[in-house]
């Protein structure tokens, strides 16, 4: 009976050991009914270095809980910019409006909205104007676990978000404010543009490594390496982009 029992033991825990580096060394849940649910991204990381016409800017972005922060630098130029803002919440939400959801059937979908301020004020203005930025990214799409390749990667230790469209609308405000006690606040839209993708199955994919896999906290890992362009009847955008990024997720409330 004991012996009947140890051979049964692999066939029970098979998938649900340990396969990226700080997964759990044994889970009584399977790796796929440990991703499927709906995630907030608590911590992000990503260093991008992007060349354009021939001018490379390196851009580190990061995210802390509701915190959002951006740094420009142009290297070339010891030209530096920082940009401090926050993730936005969507109504009757506590957290924040950056979040994965993987569902048992294969479909996923990633929600990322922010928003930061500048200072646009003079010395010498009696009212102070601030450039309000919000951005919102959608991306949707179906998730796939993909296999190991040699040593490099274990089977499972990756997985495939395999974007079907994507959509991200960027709006503009000036929020001019007097000094003078009690004064107006009056906000202005600048501007509002969306940009709208559709892909066939397969053409546009993210694979991120899986660096730890568990019931209430995810992390993971995406090497960047893209050549983008974008062109219409008057102008073309021609650029690339290296680096890598780290996502931090717990379930959400």
């Amino acid at each position: 009976m004991i012996a009947i029992l140890m051979l049964a033991l692999p066939l029970v825990f098979s998938g649900c050991g340990k396969v990226g580096d700080e997964d759990p060394f044994l889970s009584f849940r399977s790796r796929k009914a440990r991703l499927c649910g709906n995630w907030t991204v608590t911590h992000f990381t990503s260093e991008i270095l992007k060349k354009e016409n021939n001018i490379s800017t390196n851009i580190v972005t990061t995210v802390e809980g509701d915190s959002w922060k951006q740094v420009i630098t142009i290297p070339s130029s010891d030209s530096t910019r920082t940009l401090s803002g926050k993730i936005a919440k969507d109504a009757g939400q506590e957290e924040g409006a950056y979040t994965f959801t993987f569902d048992k059937n294969g479909n996923a979908k990633m929600v990322y909205k922010y928003e930061f301020d500048e200072d646009q004020s003079s010395e010498d203005d009696d009212q102070s104007t601030i450039l309000r930025t919000e951005v919102s990214e959608e991306m949707i799409g179906k998730w796939e676990f993909v296999g190991g390749i040699d040593n490099d990667y274990k089977n499972k230790e990756r997985i495939s978000f395999i974007i079907e469209s994507q959509k991200t609308t960027t709006k503009e405000w000036e929020i001019i404010s007097s000094d003078d006690e009690g004064g107006a606040t009056l906000p202005h839209l600048l501007s509002s543009s969306t940009i709208s993708d559709s892909y066939a199955n397969g053409e546009m994919s993210i694979i991120y490594q899986i660096v730890e896999l568990r019931n209430k906290e995810i992390k993971l890992h995406q090497d960047i390496n893209t050549f983008h362009l974008r062109s219409n009847n008057s102008s073309a955008e021609a650029y690339q982009t290296i680096g890598f990024e780290n996502i931090t997720m717990e379930p959400r409330k």
